[in-house]
């Protein structure tokens, strides 16, 4: 089975490609999302974030406030290095027993996508790394209108992260989103054709 890694910078994307993906049928594991689910749902890391960042990180009804989070690590790189710690290793975990499920199901691809494949070096895992780029003048007020943030805290969010040319350059696969939904579309089909020869090339 490949296992294909699907990674961008802030606002690039990725999630697009991601929804693209999985309405031509590829099975897509949303790192991203599992991490939300887990940092909400698994006791043992709630208490732990509590204890970390406070108990005011959730509602009243448990819910992880994500802003007030954010606004907290994306200040203090100590701080965005014990979320990673507390929540990576949780995830990692999770993904690689749904990969396994997947090849015992005789699937002959699947898509991880997450924002630190790099980061955290989880890409060596991966058969094949696709990385979603876009012009910096895109990215940032996609993020604005997106999560509500201003400029500098866009800004402060990509500084977390490996540069967009430094993933470019270790990628399989680059897709440049700088167009229109509809170029975009005509570039992941594009990426889908290369995939499917991967899986038959590696049979």
């Amino acid at each position: 089975m490949l296992v294909i890694g699907l990674t961008g910078g802030i606002g690039c994307g990725k999630s697009e490609v991601r929804k693209r993906l999985q309405k031509a049928g590829v099975r897509v594991i949303d790192a991203d999302t599992l991490a939300k689910e887990i940092a909400e749902k698994n006791p043992a890391v709630v208490s732990t974030l509590k204890k970390e960042f406070g108990p005011d990180i959730y509602d009243a009804d448990g819910k992880l406030q994500r802003k007030q989070l954010a606004a907290i690590v994306f200040n203090d790189p100590n701080k965005l290095a014990a979320l990673n710690a507390i929540i990576h290793p949780r995830v990692i975990g999770t993904v690689e027993r749904e990969i396994d499920a997947l090849r015992d199901r005789g699937e002959k691809m699947v898509v991880v996508e997450a924002a630190l494949h790099y980061e955290v070096n989880w890409n060596e895992a991966m058969d094949v790394m696709v990385v979603v780029s876009a012009p910096m003048e895109q990215r940032i007020p996609r993020v604005m209108q997106r999560d509500g943030v201003d400029e500098t805290a866009v800004h402060r969010r990509i500084a977390t992260q490996l540069p967009i040319e430094e993933k470019a350059k270790r990628a399989d696969f680059v897709i440049e989103n700088d167009g229109d939904l509809a170029a975009l579309d005509k570039k992941v089909d594009h990426l889908l054709a290369r995939l499917q020869e991967r899986t038959v090339s590696s049979m």
